[in-house]
């Protein structure tokens, strides 16, 4: 009875570890794919999304995938079928959405929720060789987003790892949050840097059967206030038609300023500074040719140790505006005016906007200028209406 009881001990535990073996995380994936070549059995010349990624499966099983595939071998009940897309609503007990396309290379798991997520594409080359790509998303586990990317052979009937887009793409500041998107209509890859406060800014890149190459960068279209202390709003899609954007992290502590400027004659003709105040979005200041100026400094240190910019605005009237940020959050603005009334007394210096406490002595304490035409990269940009989504 002893021998008999530690050997279905021993059958339980080799059955756990086995459950255990089939499937893999993100991490496992992460670790593996890259060095590893798959197999497709009976690929073919032109092997469909499912058979990719069900060789894919074979190779690193995660359960996401293995959802997918389940899917499409066995439609559950209530699946809508809509051209070769299947679609299934699941309840409250299965809140994700399974979308088979397989005339048109695509095939993903959605949520809206903590469910893992995933998504593969195929793209057809010109050599008969397929691109295949598959991207998971896991919540609460490193690396949470994980691109897997392969070069199929028809001859071969193997898929080899390859370079993606997102191997040799650098954000614009470091440790920033970036996603991807396999495209569901269309052949456009594109990969989008989320940035705290700011707007998020895609980078798109074109397939021409052969390979891919960056195309443009786009921005939706969003609205600002014109001021920290004003209620008036517009959208930067108004007034001046921006051709060029940087991203600015002035102290380094990932949370940049968000630029747009026009040139003329290679030089910065307009230039405008985007920060946040309150949870909007606002102007920090213009810089015109027809005498408006803009310029940025260092600031002293904030009493939590943070190094602080200021963005100085002179407006048409010869006012000064002051706004002292850290990061790109705007802590209060302050107005250094002339007083019209009685021009012998001086000018007016007040704070008009801010999170209390502060002080106008700030405007004395200017550091060294940094100039911005010189010091940060700009780049094309393209603003899209309509608005923009989340990450």
């Amino acid at each position: 009875m002893k021998r008999l009881l530690v050997c279905m001990i021993s059958m339980l535990a080799v059955g756990v570890a086995g459950l255990k073996a089939q499937v893999m995380d993100n991490a496992d994936v992460n670790a593996k794919w890259f060095k590893t070549t798959i197999n497709v059995k009976n690929g073919g010349q032109a092997p469909d999304v499912v058979k990719l990624l069900r060789a894919f499966n074979e190779a690193m099983p995660t359960w996401v995938v293995r959802e997918v595939l389940q899917q499409a071998d066995r439609p559950a009940k209530g699946t809508r079928q809509s051209g070769t897309a299947s679609i299934w609503d699941g309840k409250d007990e299965d809140d994700f959405r399974i979308l088979i396309d397989k005339k048109n290379g695509y095939a993903d798991l959605a949520s809206q929720t903590d469910v893992n997520q995933m998504s593969a594409c195929v793209w057809r080359k010109d050599n008969g060789h397929r691109i295949f790509a598959v991207s998971l998303y896991e919540q609460h586990v490193m690396p949470q987003h994980l691109l897997c990317w392969y070069d199929y052979d028809p001859q071969t009937q193997k898929m080899t790892p390859a370079k993606s887009p997102l191997a040799s793409f650098e954000p614009d500041v470091k440790g920033t949050d970036i996603a991807w998107n396999l495209p569901m209509t269309g052949t456009n890859f594109t990969i989008t840097e989320y940035y705290v406060g700011l707007p998020a800014v895609t980078h798109v890149y074109k397939w021409d059967r052969k390979e891919f190459h960056f195309d443009h960068t786009e921005m939706a279209d969003f609205e600002y206030r014109l001021s920290a202390d004003s209620k008036s709003t517009q959208r930067i899609s108004q007034g001046n038609a921006w051709s060029h954007y940087c991203i600015m992290d002035l102290t380094g502590e990932g949370r940049p300023l968000l630029a747009f400027c026009n040139f003329y004659d290679g030089e910065i003709g307009d230039m405008m500074l985007i920060g946040e105040f309150k949870t909007d979005r606002v102007a920090l200041g213009t810089m015109t040719q027809d005498g408006e100026k803009l310029n940025v400094f260092r600031g002293p240190k904030h009493r939590n140790g943070e190094d602080q910019i200021i963005v100085v605005h002179r407006d048409m009237a010869g006012g000064l505006w002051y706004n002292v940020v850290l990061g790109n959050l705007v802590q209060y603005l302050v107005c250094d005016l002339p007083n019209f009334a009685d021009p012998d007394a001086g000018h007016t210096v007040k704070v008009t906007a801010g999170f209390g406490g502060e002080t106008t002595d700030v405007i004395d304490q200017l550091g060294e200028w940094i100039d911005l035409s010189k010091l940060w990269r700009w780049r094309p940009i393209e603003i899209k209406e309509g608005e923009e989504e989340e990450p």
